[in-house]
């Protein structure tokens, strides 16, 4: 298994490689995290071609590390996969792939520059299958929003750094995944210097310098389909009342193995499912979008058959709790805990 991880790892690298593939044996040296893991940097596509590159990790468990990891997840623990450029030149761009079972994404902006130099990918209450291969796939962009002369523009940085990976175990705590238990960094690949930005064509995407605010009486909602809905589909659900989709998710199927994959991103409707195209995916459609809702655009999406669940962002305990304490209406974000995986994939095996 560790030769065919390894080839695996070669094969993606060999035209596009950014830095040599970094692997890790005894992974952080805890009862659960991955036996191995291989980590490699390829150029990729966010705004224009090879203007960002793709972080991808390939790891698996031994019996033994996967029965450790399980203990932790009846818990109610869940394993998290972090990226973090401790330079802070790069920003993840929010879009994700993985084969890991029912994950969630959540990214940060630990200094306040505006680029989102952490991400994670949070997996569900699945262990791994002993000596299987697990593959996460998370872009990062040259490309940041800044605000020049009172509007959000694109700033490109041009310097070199690197993106460091380390594990963590996370528990749900007000509305997002708080790490628990974390090693240190295990894996480090390094990425060069480039010059001059290139040209963005007109019709790029607009820079984002903030999160999106609710509307007037809209509050933040997690709503998982029934099935994988194509772009068009999805947005046709609601045809009163208002709706801000601030991210979403969906499944599909990549060439890599037999195993459901999961994508997913920010809501954004010129670039829709091409990130997740870009990563390799047949996506198949979206089973789950967060955003800002209305009643009415909230009670039309409970009628319909093609959802299943619509879900406050958060319980009344987490939202006294914010009250009392002046933090105000909590972003959506793009981070999903959706059901789809409980509600439509776990029924339908």
């Amino acid at each position: 298994m560790r030769r065919a991880l390894r080839a695996l790892a070669a094969s993606v690298a060999t035209v596009l490689l950014v830095a040599p593939a970094v692997t890790a044996t005894g992974v952080g040296g805890a009862t659960w995290t991955p036996t191995e893991s291989t980590t490699v940097a390829t150029d990729s596509r966010f705004l224009t071609p090879d203007d960002s590159i793709t972080v991808r990790t390939d790891a698996f468990w031994s019996r033994q590390q996967s029965e450790g990891l399980k203990r932790y997840i009846d818990s109610g623990l869940r394993y998290t996969h972090e990226l973090n450029d401790r330079d802070g030149r790069l920003s993840a761009t929010g879009y994700w792939a993985t084969n890991h079972p029912d994950p969630a994404f959540d990214r940060d902006d630990d200094d306040g520059d505006r680029r989102w130099e952490e991400a994670e990918i949070i997996v569900g209450p699945y262990p791994p299958e002993a000596g299987r291969t697990y593959t996460t796939l998370v872009p990062y962009s040259r490309w940041y929003g800044k605000r020049a002369k009172g509007t959000c523009e694109w700033a490109w940085d041009r310097r070199k750094g690197h993106v460091e990976v380390l594990s963590q175990l996370s528990r749900d705590a007000f509305g997002e995944w708080q790490s628990e238990r974390y090693t240190l960094s295990y894996e480090s690949i390094e990425y060069p210097r480039v010059e001059v930005a290139p040209e963005l064509p007109e019709a790029t995407t607009r820079a984002r310098c903030r999160d999106a605010d609710p509307g007037v009486n809209q509050s933040g909602f997690v709503v998982t389909f029934a099935r994988p809905l194509g772009w068009d589909e999805m947005t046709g659900l609601i045809s009163a009342g208002s709706a801000k989709w601030t991210a979403f998710e969906g499944v599909g199927a990549h060439p890599q193995d037999e195993l459901t994959w999961t994508c997913g991103g920010p809501f954004d409707p010129q670039l829709r499912f091409g990130p997740c195209r870009d990563l390799g995916m047949d996506l198949e459609g979206m089973t789950a979008a967060v955003g800002y809702l209305d009643p009415v655009a909230a009670d039309q999406l409970r009628a319909s058959d093609d959802v299943v669940a619509v879900e406050s962002l958060r319980d009344s305990l987490t939202d006294l709790l914010f009250t009392i304490g002046g933090l105000g209406v909590e972003r959506p974000g793009l981070t999903i805990n959706d059901r789809y995986w409980d509600l439509v994939l776990t029924e339908a095996g």
